[in-house]
């Protein structure tokens, strides 16, 4: 079986889009949050954003990891998550089927747009405790710091940091793959029962591209945001150190 490359993100980080650049490659198989489903619409599930509708066996945790595991079988597979959805399940087995990669994104930037969608936000959804207990886990599993790449490198300058990216997981980098149409249906990057409308990213850009211009708060002027980022900054700071230089 070939390991299932995975990128391990929080919210709002730009993962879909890195997902999307991987679907353009062609030789990947990719998935959009396998584990979400389980945690919103499973028997397992963890969240309850979802609870209006009734529960589905199939998409208890086991079930999706095995037919991940089966998916990789044939062909590679590439999945982006959010360790929110699972970090329950993860023990020495599941780490074993992966090769794990991370990406993250400045809590500063990641928690307005974060709010904007969803303005209760729980504190456990924004996903950086979380994020840096798997990377961490990862590391002492495996001995080594996993590859983990930050959204505002991507950005500035992504051609040098896909390609760093590719030769740490040992695939060939395609220059083509940076550049895309944007998906012509949400269901393609979601799991949402419905779709989604929160990549908004995806959906106007045709490559990773800087953010010239911020329509949501400050951290600083919301109170909630406020606390959030000083819960989430101390965690992006430690992962942030490991981040892939070029």
């Amino acid at each position: 079986m070939n390991k299932i490359i995975a990128l391990w993100a929080v919210p709002r980080s730009r993962s879909t889009a890195f997902q999307w650049m991987m679907k353009q490659r062609g030789d990947f198989i990719t998935l959009h949050e396998p584990f979400g489903k389980s945690a919103y619409y499973s028997e397992e599930r963890i969240f309850n954003a979802a609870d209006y509708l009734p529960s589905r066996s199939e998409y208890n945790y086991q079930m999706v990891l095995q037919n991940l595991l089966l998916t990789a079988e044939k062909k590679q597979l590439f999945i982006k998550d959010m360790p929110k959805n699972f970090i329950h399940i993860v023990d020495n087995q599941f780490l074993s089927y992966f090769q794990h990669t991370f990406l993250i994104r400045h809590p500063a930037k990641m928690l307005p747009s974060y709010f904007h969608a969803w303005s209760d936000l729980p504190i456990e959804n924004a996903g950086y405790e979380n994020l840096y207990q798997l990377f961490e886990n990862v590391a002492d599993y495996t001995g080594q710091i996993p590859p983990l790449i930050d959204s505002d490198d991507l950005v500035n300058h992504p051609e040098a940091i896909v390609k760093a990216y590719c030769k740490k997981i040992g695939v060939p980098f395609i220059k083509n793959a940076l550049t895309w149409e944007p998906p012509k249906d949400s269901k393609e990057v979601s799991w949402w029962d419905g779709g989604s409308d929160w990549h908004d990213y995806l959906s106007t850009t045709k490559g990773f591209q800087k953010q010239t211009k911020s329509f949501y708060s400050n951290v600083n002027e919301n109170d909630v945001l406020k606390r959030l980022y000083d819960i989430c900054l101390p965690y992006y700071e430690k992962l942030y150190t490991h981040r892939v230089l070029i």
